[in-house]
């Protein structure tokens, strides 16, 4: 009777191993001219909390912001620690962290210090510290050459196509998706970096924004110049109050020099203050230092692409 008891409670726990072992993410295969490598599972898109903050994970690749980048990797515990894909953090490779990104997917970092540039797989999420945008490996921040230093300001713009094979997303299928958004949707990604249209020429003319469309190209060293000569703003922040928001507009045209708007959008705070528009982003970046110098350490460079 005994040993009756203990085959049963063997085999009951066989079974539960199996299940257990059979309900793990599945790894698939992505294969590129003949060449095929397992994909790192994809991280998990619902919104979690870091500090008391609530952060919200896009649901589109789509990006491109302007910020400051720091590094992990070296003397600290994240080395060789799982990523939130799951892979192994390695500081000696290519790679980068993110708080909102879809994970993973393929980043087009620019080191606007220096001009470098390098293509990398974002599949962490970080940095948890204000005013900084992305967290790449120790490698990667040699590459771009900011090791030293410790932070630099970069550009950071997915590549969309990329991204989409990595994840053996079909593209035709997304583009349809993107064309017909749902309300939820809308609600659910922030806005990280703005598409913007040309600002209106009297105060807070209504603002409609325009969705940003993603377009293969291929990898070039970064200009010094881009070719439009409209459509690079600082965006200092949002405002509840009209009265606040044009205080402060008339405050930054004497302090910049440059041309200070505020723009009316439909959000809780629906006042907004950019400056610009700048022929280039060396220009929009000396206008962040000055905003940052001055007090608005939240600034930030959206581009009318």
């Amino acid at each position: 009777m005994r040993q009756t008891f203990f085959q049963i409670s063997l085999l009951i726990g066989l079974c539960m191993l199996l299940v257990a072992c059979s309900s793990g993410p599945e790894e698939r295969e992505i294969c590129i001219d003949g060449t095929c490598t397992k994909a790192p599972k994809k991280a998990t898109s619902r919104p979690y909390q870091i500090k008391g903050i609530w952060y919200y994970p896009q649901q589109h690749f789509e990006y491109d912001e302007v910020g400051l980048a720091s590094y992990y990797g070296g003397g600290d515990v994240f080395h060789g620690r799982p990523t939130a894909t799951g892979e192994r953090f390695d500081m000696n490779d290519v790679s980068a962290a993110h708080k909102t990104l879809p994970l993973p997917c393929i980043a087009e970092v620019t080191n606007l210090e220096n001009g470098r540039q390098i293509q990398l797989k974002v599949n962490d999420r970080g940095p948890f510290v204000e005013g900084r945008i992305i967290d790449v490996s120790r490698r990667t921040a040699q590459l771009l050459g900011f090791e030293g230093k410790g932070t630099a300001k970069v550009r950071v713009r997915t590549l969309v196509p990329d991204s989409l094979a990595l994840n053996n997303i079909d593209p035709s299928t997304v583009m349809l998706a993107q064309s017909k958004p749902t309300t939820s949707e809308l609600e659910a990604a922030p806005v990280l970096a703005e598409a913007l249209p040309r600002l209106p020429d009297t105060l807070f003319e209504e603002e409609e924004p325009t969705p940003a469309r993603a377009e293969a190209s291929p990898v070039q060293n970064a200009p010094s110049k881009p070719s439009s000569s409209t459509g690079i703003f600082v965006h200092v922040g949002n405002y509840e109050s009209q009265h606040e928001a044009l205080a402060l507009s008339q405050s930054l045209n004497g302090m910049t020099q440059s041309p200070t708007k505020p723009v009316k959008n439909n959000g809780p705070k629906p006042y907004a203050v950019r400056v610009g528009p700048f022929p280039s982003i060396l220009h929009a970046n000396q206008v962040l230092d000055q905003l940052a110098d001055a007090g608005h350490v939240m600034s930030r460079i959206v581009i009318n692409r």
